[in-house]
């Protein structure tokens, strides 16, 4: 399974690439650190699986992700973000995410993005 992580913060980048290279050793990850590497390496890498998340410097989590369902409705997106506005949340769930979790990751929060990535995995 290939996996694109989009997040500005170094510290969740390897958090969840320890996490996911944990429970599923035999992914390929992909880091961006922003909307625009995010738009570009999912076009390259084609991932089954994204994780981003929505508050990032210059394109966003949001708008990457419009993009992306313009062209593809399959890929399996699961966002991580600390915002956590009902309008916010609404408006990307109207764009079949496959989950929603808010930061900061915890232990409680780590166990549901595995399962929903074990989810993601057997979708493709």
């Amino acid at each position: 399974m290939k996996v694109l992580i989009v997040e500005d913060s170094i510290f969740v980048q390897k958090l969840l690439q320890k996490l996911i290279m944990d429970h599923f050793p035999e992914c390929e990850i992909q880091v961006a650190n922003n909307g625009e590497l995010g738009y570009s390496l999912y076009q390259e890498f084609k991932p089954d699986l994204i994780t981003t998340d929505l508050l990032m410097p210059g394109l966003n989590g949001q708008e990457m992700l419009r993009m992306i369902r313009e062209i593809d409705r399959e890929v399996q997106i699961i966002i991580l973000s600390a915002d956590i506005q009902k309008a916010t949340r609404e408006e990307v769930e109207k764009l079949e995410i496959s989950g929603f979790i808010n930061k900061p990751l915890t232990v409680d929060k780590a166990n549901t993005l595995i399962q929903l990535i074990q989810v993601a995995a057997h979708a493709e």
